[in-house]
């Protein structure tokens, strides 16, 4: 289990990821942006062990923090001593933040969020099978999504794995950028939850 807590206000920030610390908290990550007309990356860490919220001092406009209790196994010392697996998953400039778990036997390859970044630029998210709530950094802008089954909570550009007062269920099965300004999700385009075990029919 993981979590993902995401603010441009520090104190939220703050409560947020205390919120979501009984979600893991193996390794962690903090990704600070500048936002003018979008969103700079200004710096990245990541380790091993719980968040020290000293972390997030600091000038910056958002912040997405990740806090994790691994799916995937290190399978080499090279993977354990970089955090291979520690998010965001990277592609070039790119990033995904991942919250839940693709079905053994369900992706290629050592990491499912890896995988599951590729699935969003090639077959498209509606034939992963598993959980996912993510938040994806892709060309200088924000985009959040979840399918059916993985929770993550909204409250304009704050987000959070755990609810929060003020937050609603982010919409599922839609692939949403986000208007750092108005503080809104536009939606881009739909996708379907491959297999709810929790649907129950009308």
């Amino acid at each position: 289990m993981c979590s993902i807590s995401a603010s441009k206000n520090k104190d939220l920030l703050l409560k947020l990821v205390e919120l979501n610390r009984y979600r893991g908290e193996e390794s962690h990550s903090v990704t600070k942006f500048k936002y003018e007309n979008d969103f700079e990356l200004i710096s990245q860490t990541k380790a091993y062990g719980p968040l020290d919220v000293d972390q997030l001092e600091g000038e910056w406009d958002y912040c997405i923090v990740h806090q994790q209790a691994p799916t995937s196994k290190e399978v080499n010392n090279t993977d354990l001593a970089t955090g291979r697996f520690i998010h965001p998953a990277q592609k070039e400039k790119d990033y995904l933040w991942h919250n839940g778990i693709i079905k053994e036997g369900k992706f290629e390859g050592d990491w499912d969020t890896e995988w599951l970044f590729n699935q969003i630029t090639s077959e498209g998210l509606s034939e992963v099978d598993g959980t996912f709530a993510c938040m994806l950094n892709f060309d200088n802008d924000i985009f959040v999504f979840r399918n059916e089954i993985s929770p993550l909570f909204k409250d304009g550009s704050s987000f959070s794995s755990t609810k929060f007062e003020g937050g609603t269920p982010v919409q599922p099965n839609s692939m949403f950028k986000l208007d750092f300004g108005k503080g809104i999700l536009q939606e881009m385009w739909k996708f379907d939850t491959k297999e709810n075990p929790y649907y129950f029919g009308d």
